[in-house]
């Protein structure tokens, strides 16, 4: 078993990636493993839509100017809550893109997520709505690029540990 501090330390968000497309089962697998997030008294809140239509992804990459990266992702998954399961649906769908994230860093797959939820602004919600004709009653987190990586990001720098912890009682 790999040690899962080296695998989140050496994960990056990849905005780029190889034509070459990863199978649908890799895909799903990424997804299954969103399923065993935590969520708020087991509300399970998420629903996920595998997009790989070329057309539908261009589209997509259009949702706001941080997700042009889509327009090369062989795969976008797009991440979706329904705000009725749970009070704490947000955190929820923060802990399974965590994992789906992780778990694509696992299978030697890249992934970057472009927001789409908005607290203050339904508009990006609503031009993916309306592409993949969502039902009102959930919610549209995010979409998330994947496939195979085409670029290698330097480490990330991060606040070390006596930044980060302000007190200890």
């Amino acid at each position: 078993m790999n040690d899962i501090f080296e695998i989140i330390k050496s994960r990056r968000s990849i905005r780029k990636y190889k034509t070459e497309a990863p199978s649908e089962e890799l895909i799903k697998k990424c997804i299954e493993a969103a399923l065993y997030a935590p969520s708020a008294r087991n509300s399970q809140p998420w629903y996920f839509i595998i997009v790989k239509n070329r057309e539908t992804i261009q589209k997509l990459s259009k949702a706001q100017p941080f997700t042009k990266f889509l327009e090369g992702a062989p795969y976008v998954i797009v991440a979706l809550a329904d705000e009725k399961k749970s009070n704490h649906w947000l955190e929820d769908m923060g802990c399974a893109i965590m994992a789906l994230l992780l778990e694509a860093h696992c299978l030697g797959l890249g992934a970057c997520w472009g927001a789409i939820y908005n607290p203050e602004n339904r508009e990006r919600e609503n031009y993916v709505r309306g592409i993949l004709n969502i039902p009102e009653n959930l919610r549209i987190i995010s979409c998330i690029g994947i496939g195979y990586p085409d670029e290698n990001p330097s480490p990330k720098k991060v606040k070390s540990l006596d930044e980060a912890i302000i007190k200890i009682v």
